[in-house]
């Protein structure tokens, strides 16, 4: 009986030391858990979403067209853009030329200033490191712009391109083709102009900015026009319901501009007119032209009676290098922004209605609150400046920001 006791209660121990370890190696096990995960973080810091809106529109400005008794080719003396005075000369046109020769000679124009830019470098061998950089640059832009569809850079990048691989070449091939190609198109535009015989100076008749390109329609897109539009004119205008000036098109070898006044008409939907305000100023971005923005006031709105929405007339008093004042253009405007610290999806946890986020003081893990103001698809954008609530402590800038981890609460310490 004896016997059957002391077995009894050795055997009770054993079971009672068992269970003892397996309470043990369960802790052990969840505190190594606690502790022994990886911990993730980032500094944070305010960014800005931009709201867009992708549009197009037309130029209306007040425009002399300049006309010749020849129409032919055209050996042009001033830049376009380029400010003139009364009597300055401005082109040496042609009696004969036929548009392809026209179109021509200005290719080989853009082609010639290029390779004479790539000749008159001044670059040295010393200077090859940061001529591979630029190709490099420059051939990853074009990759880029090409894979997002904006074609708004493309010239201007193939040009960065191919004037530093022309200095390339200059400098490490001593049977570098630029030279001979430069000869070449000389050559060929000596022909041209050559075979557009007898030829005419034409001088400024006034002051102004020249530009050599005329599309006919400068008697309609004035500024006066912009100003006085009505829904019905605008989309007469720009449906084909006025006819370009076939003599403009055929005798005209280039245009004045009087002043640097110009204006920029484009249509809004309804949904979209709620983001502008007249005699406020918006980045306009022009999309052909190098995406070069320009600052521009709306000036005026008008009741779209046609389609609906607004027709909006913005203006202004500067002429960017190199613009191309092409009559239709496709643009973005910058419309609205918001700015708040950027709080990635993966940091964020909910209770209720309320949004907050773990970040990491030292070794402590500490509780905060975030107010969210924009919601992106993988983050959020969080209130910098809060009223009092409470006590309640809200995200701030530099804080570390716990993106990644599991059993976290406030107080927590880590090893």
């Amino acid at each position: 009986m004896i016997k059957k006791l002391m077995s009894g209660g050795f055997a009770q121990r054993i079971a009672a030391v068992i269970i003892g370890i397996a309470i043990l190696v369960y802790t052990v096990y969840h505190i190594s858990s606690l502790f022994g995960e990886d911990i993730a973080t980032i500094a944070t810091g305010v960014s800005t979403e931009v709201g867009i809106i992708d549009s197009k529109g037309y130029i209306f400005r007040d425009e002399t067209v300049l006309y010749s008794s020849n129409s032919g080719v055209a050996e042009y003396l001033k830049a376009d853009g380029e400010k003139v005075s009364v009597s300055d000369e401005l082109a040496v046109v042609h009696e004969s030329g036929s548009d392809v020769a026209k179109t021509m000679l200005r290719v080989l124009d853009r082609n010639i200033a290029l390779l004479e830019r790539s000749v008159e470098s001044g670059k040295t061998l010393s200077d090859l490191p940061d001529i591979n950089d630029d190709i490099s640059d420059a051939y990853y832009q074009l990759v880029k712009l090409l894979a997002g569809g904006d074609t708004g850079s493309i010239s201007e990048q193939t040009d960065k391109l191919l004037l530093s691989m022309n200095c390339h070449s200059l400098l490490t091939d001593e049977n570098s083709p630029v030279d001979d190609s430069l000869e070449n198109m000389r050559h060929q535009r000596n022909t041209i102009l050559k075979n557009g015989g007898e030829s005419k100076t034409e001088s400024a008749p006034d002051s102004g900015y020249f530009y050599s390109y005329v599309d006919g329609y400068e008697e309609y897109f004035t500024v006066d026009a912009a100003q006085g539009l009505t829904a019905e004119r605008y989309y007469e205008l720009v449906s084909g319901g006025v006819k370009a000036d076939t003599n403009a098109m055929s005798n005209a070898y280039g245009k004045l501009a009087d002043s640097f006044e110009w204006r920029f008409v484009m249509r809004v939907s309804e949904l979209r007119e709620g983001h502008f305000k007249v005699g406020e100023t918006y980045n306009i971005e022009f999309v052909e032209n190098g995406n070069t923005v320009v600052p521009m006031t709306l000036s005026s709105e008008v009741e779209d009676t046609v389609e609906g929405g607004k027709i909006f007339v913005f203006s202004a008093n500067r002429l960017p290098d190199g613009f191309v004042f092409g009559r239709s253009q496709s643009v973005s405007i910058e419309v609205s922004s918001i700015s708040g610290l950027y709080v990635p999806k993966s940091a964020v946890h909910r209770a209720g209605g309320t949004y907050y986020v773990f970040i990491l003081r030292g070794s402590v893990v500490c509780y905060r609150r975030i107010d969210v103001i924009y919601e992106g698809s993988d983050y959020y954008l969080s209130a910098t400046e809060h009223e009092d609530d409470g006590g309640a402590e809200y995200l701030g800038t530099n804080e570390l920001l716990i993106i990644k981890g599991s059993n976290l609460f406030d107080g927590r310490i880590l090893d």
